[in-house]
């Protein structure tokens, strides 16, 4: 029986040779210009970078260069997620062995996808490394935050059969950083429902005709700044990196690379991604102080629910899709959990 990824077409064989041809090809011109230019040993090393490159590139993009020109990607088979440097390295590997029998053996490995029947076209390559080949939409762009797009009504997700009342926010909170580990359980704490708060409060004046003192400037970002009074309910954020952020109830939250506001009450959080695999507002967080929900913004490496089992649900960008108790949240490569606290600071 034939399928496909829900994310992508199968590549056919014909265009995955093109595309592996062109990036042999590359390496060949380039190895071969510095050996009649220099020498030999200059040649290897230019490959060795060449096939370093390629590597990088599939890693982190999915793609070389004549995957690029023939539109195609390389995917993860379960999820529309890069490969990542450890699926790219046994996938490129199996085909630098095939090509020790006699050069020629590397197309074969490649055109071993005509043998999968399956339907998923996967060489044997990509089933060792657990990838698959798509054809990527000509017209589609990744929506990075180099330039802002937005979203259009999202459409609701939830994995549970609860409705659920979308998310009224007006109180502005601020983010943090850095601390302790990621596997927090989501705490389900029963509390009252939070109030907003008030921009700016009127009072007396202080013995000795003294006026309130103004409210202190925003600390720089690196702080360990937490927002919220004692009694107030708040959200705890923690990534598996050990970078966390403390906020409000109610609340939204843009996270991303270098993330932009959706409503001029969003909390920005930075996320730490020295890979740059994560888009720059790249998932939306909405919480009302007793549910959360939470949506992909078209991010290039998408984004995941992982369950306490451990079963995995890709977000479809725009969808707007309950989290559940216990869920984790995984950014490309990130991952965080949610805990709602009560009694303000930690």
């Amino acid at each position: 029986m034939t399928q496909s990824p829900p994310f992508g077409v199968p590549a056919t064989v014909g265009v995955r040779i093109g595309a592996f041809s062109v990036d042999a090809a590359l390496v060949v011109i380039a190895a071969g210009a510095a050996s009649l230019l220099a020498s030999p040993v200059l040649g290897a090393a230019v490959a060795a970078e060449a096939l370093l490159g390629l590597w990088i590139l599939q890693a982190r993009r999915g793609f070389g260069p004549g995957a690029l020109l023939f539109g195609l990607r390389t995917s993860r088979a379960e999820a529309p997620l890069v490969p990542g440097a450890g699926r790219a390295f046994v996938r490129g590997s199996l085909v630098l062995l095939g090509g020790l029998v006699l050069v020629a053996g590397a197309w074969v490995v490649v055109a071993s996808a005509g043998f999968d029947r399956s339907g998923l076209r996967r060489s044997w390559a990509d089933r060792a490394a657990g990838t698959v080949l798509v054809a990527a939409p000509r017209d589609r762009q990744d929506q990075d935050a180099d330039g802002s797009s937005a979203l259009a009504e999202p459409t609701v997700h939830a994995r549970s059969s609860a409705g659920r009342e979308p998310l009224r926010v007006s109180a502005a909170a601020a983010a943090l950083p850095t601390a302790p580990a990621w596997d927090t359980p989501l705490l389900a704490v029963d509390a009252p429902a939070a109030t907003d708060a008030p921009a700016a409060v009127d009072a007396p004046a202080a013995a000795g005709g003294r006026t309130p003192a103004a409210a202190p400037p925003a600390r720089a970002a690196e702080e360990p700044v937490v927002t919220g009074a004692v009694g107030r309910a708040q959200l705890l954020v923690v990534f598996d990196t050990g970078q966390r952020a403390q906020i409000d109830l109610p609340a939204a939250v843009n996270f991303g690379r270098a993330p932009v506001a959706t409503e001029p009450a969003d909390v920005l959080i930075a996320v730490d991604d020295p890979d740059r695999l994560i888009s720059k507002t790249h998932l939306r967080l909405e919480h009302d102080g007793e549910t959360a929900w939470v949506i992909d913004a078209g991010s290039t490496n998408g984004s995941e629910l992982i369950d306490d089992d451990g079963a995995v649900h890709p977000l479809q960008p725009g969808a707007r899709t309950l989290l559940e108790d216990g869920t984790r949240v995984r950014l490309s490569e990130r991952v965080f959990t949610l805990s709602r606290l009560i009694g303000g600071p930690v």
